[in-house]
């Protein structure tokens, strides 16, 4: 490959070699080393493991009952949220919603997997239920209170919805999301 004399000025200006840069094939790495080895396990971000969130525990309360009260809309057929393999490469995260201090998002563990859960489980798993006891909220990510945390969705598998025909038909699995709460982005 013939470089021309500027180029290769430029390059012996950048880096004291008028010599080609060597190409390196590109390599991807794999989904669990982009993840950072994130877990499906309630991990609060506490010092020393974690950064504190420093989110208002009454924004976390209200995400929750956001989402609950949106995936109740259609009584008849509640509402999914859905991440493929495909459109979530590299275990991409999207948002759920924001409220003030704090931002839920979802992260797709599964590489190969899509997942499909209940916005209602994903509402359960941050504020422990519609009417948490003291247990389900320790085991939700609102236990973690204002320094926010992740945990893979609490799926409830008994739940009539994931047993339709059109449910299992479709190959989702209910694992492979997992739910953080994390400082919102100051608003300008």
């Amino acid at each position: 490959m013939a470089i021309s004399r500027s180029l290769r000025l430029l390059i012996l200006a950048i880096t004291g070699s008028s010599a080609a840069p060597r190409v390196l094939p590109r390599v991807l790495p794999r989904a669990s080393e982009i993840c950072y080895g994130e877990s499906m396990s309630l991990f609060c971000y506490k010092e020393p493991n974690g950064t504190p969130q420093n989110v208002d525990v009454a924004d976390v309360k209200y995400i929750g009952a956001y989402l609950r009260h949106y995936g109740r809309q259609n009584p008849n057929k509640p509402a999914f949220y859905t991440m493929l393999a495909p459109d979530t490469p590299d275990c991409a995260e999207w948002g759920l919603y924001t409220r003030g201090s704090a931002q839920a998002l979802a992260k797709h563990i599964g590489e190969k997997t899509n997942t499909s859960v209940l916005y209602e489980d994903i509402a359960n798993t941050i504020d422990g239920g519609e009417s948490p006891t003291d247990a389900s909220k320790a085991a939700a990510i609102i236990g973690c209170l204002s320094d926010g945390g992740s945990l893979g969705v609490l799926t409830n598998a008994s739940n009539p919805a994931y047993h339709t025909t059109d449910y299992t038909s479709s190959g989702y699995t209910l694992s492979g999301i997992l739910v953080k709460i994390v400082a919102a982005a100051p608003v300008s």
